[in-house]
């Protein structure tokens, strides 16, 4: 049952990869990590579990046996970006082969037609664990954008490229993760190569506190400068049906610091989660950004 429900999702992502996904515009969409991310100051790549592993790190979908389905929005003020999320995620497979599925769409300025920006992304993830202490995994997307100022064909782009990632974990309380970002350089600054890594520590059963970073390793347009954005945050359960989290951390790239929040009620079958990132100054002349998400995951139960 766990297998052919992990082979189905891998056949769907197949389909999807080949379809007309895509990724979207800078800077929304290049610094999308999902909401509870995003309320621990926008990084879990060293615990990268659930909707998080194809997003951040895809060899953190072996860390829990969850069979996971979520749906995100975000909001950047700046830009008046909009961006709708949907990721499905199975970690149950008696091999411990994790599998996972996601489309993302986004909108910039849509008051501004001259301006605006949109595409889309479609991505599949796969995660291969070796043993308590090791996994790997890698995402393979596929991007289709349009509206963008740099881009080639009349701002217009769209290509192949990939993330490969692993993560260590010594002991279960701690878990250490890298990985490399659009692996296959596209050319365009909404979608730069870059590499991530991340630690994790958890502390009892209800407290998790969270150490990020990612570095861009190129610079093209729009993206203003190459950079790297660092992060720390964390969140704690409280009484088991409510989490509160909190983050912060500098962004080299704009070179704007920013804190974090977020919220979110939890059950049996399901969680509603909501997170804010705000900058709180202004190092290089960039705007300063508000970004707001909310998602719904749902936990599938098990036989």
């Amino acid at each position: 049952m766990h297998c052919q429900r992990a082979f189905a999702v891998g056949i769907w992502g197949v389909v999807l990869g080949l379809g007309s996904m895509a990724a979207a515009a800078e800077p929304l969409t290049e610094s999308f990590v999902g909401t509870r991310a995003l309320g621990m100051g926008g990084g879990l790549r060293g615990a990268a579990t659930g909707g998080s592993g194809p997003l951040q790190n895809p060899s953190g979908m072996s860390l829990l046996r969850t069979y996971n389905i979520e749906a995100d929005y975000f909001f950047a003020r700046v830009r008046s970006g909009h961006l709708f999320h949907a990721s499905v995620v199975d970690s149950t497979s008696e091999f411990r082969l994790a599998g996972g599925l996601y489309y993302t769409y986004h909108f910039d300025n849509p008051d501004q037609p001259a301006a605006s920006a949109h595409g889309h992304e479609g991505g599949l993830a796969l995660s291969l664990p070796f043993g308590e202490y090791v996994a790997i995994g890698a995402t393979l997307k596929y991007l289709r954008l349009s509206g963008l100022e740099g881009a080639p064909g009349g701002g217009t782009a769209s290509g192949v490229t990939f993330d490969v990632g692993a993560t260590v974990r010594p002991t279960s309380q701690i878990s250490i993760g890298i990985v490399g970002s659009n692996l296959r350089h596209l050319g365009l600054g909404t979608v730069p190569t870059a590499i991530g890594y991340g630690a994790a520590v958890t502390v009892g059963t209800n407290l998790q506190v969270v150490a990020d970073g990612i570095t861009n390793l190129t610079r093209d347009d729009p993206l203003p400068r190459k950079g790297t954005r660092v992060s720390a945050g964390g969140e704690l359960t409280v009484v088991q049906k409510a989490v509160v989290r909190v983050g912060g951390g500098y962004d080299g790239i704009s070179q704007n610091g920013f804190f974090t929040v977020g919220l979110a009620a939890i059950s049996e079958a399901g969680s509603l989660d909501f997170g804010l990132r705000q900058d709180a100054f202004r190092g290089g002349g960039s705007p300063r950004e508000t970004v707001l998400g909310a998602s719904f995951r749902l936990f599938v139960p098990q036989p």
